[in-house]
């Protein structure tokens, strides 16, 4: 039985101004099935846009079977995490291009239905595998901020097993889960 609660989603295609390489920064790890998204926008006029979405941490150590628990504490943006190869992970801006165009995340935008200019997802949990999240394709949905902005599901992956997340929306979002 697949346990999931979703509100409605809207999609925006954001632009950073750097994506940086997985693992490149400081590496926070987490056992809690907490999966939290933060983040917000700064904008300057004729200097910089830079969007600070982002999972919360970077790695959650997580034991099979567990429920976990996504809100979207983020200012007012739809979010997706997205199981995907480690080889999808956009690195670098032209890498981030490519996710869109024929990449990945173009694929799953695809596959969630997002009507184009925005809007909610005609599809919005992608069950690849097992019921829950388990395999590449596995996707999930979530609402900008507020109560329709949280999600509950399995952690259907083996023991061992190593699943990279990725938004959809804000490729520059990666994480991963080691499972226990």
């Amino acid at each position: 039985m697949k346990k999931l609660v979703l509100g409605a989603a809207l999609v925006s295609v954001a632009a950073a101004a750097a994506v940086p390489a997985f693992g490149a920064t400081v590496t926070k790890r987490t056992t809690s099935p907490n999966l939290d998204i933060h983040g917000g926008v700064k904008f300057e006029p004729n200097r910089y846009i830079q969007d600070q979405q982002r999972f919360a941490k970077d790695v959650y150590a997580l034991k099979s079977g567990a429920q976990i628990k996504i809100a979207n504490k983020a200012t007012g943006e739809p979010h997706t995490v997205s199981v995907v190869s480690k080889s999808d992970l956009p690195k670098n801006m032209r890498a981030f291009g490519g996710c869109f165009e024929g990449g990945i995340c173009g694929q799953l935008t695809q596959a969630h239905g997002f009507p184009e200019g925005g809007g909610e997802p005609k599809t919005p949990l992608l069950d690849k595998g097992a019921a829950g999240l388990d395999t590449k394709g596995d996707s999930i949905s979530i609402a900008p901020f507020g109560p329709g902005g949280k999600a509950t599901v399995k952690l259907s992956a083996k023991k061992g097993k190593q699943l990279y997340l990725l938004c959809i929306i804000h490729p520059w979002m990666q994480a991963k889960i080691s499972v226990k």
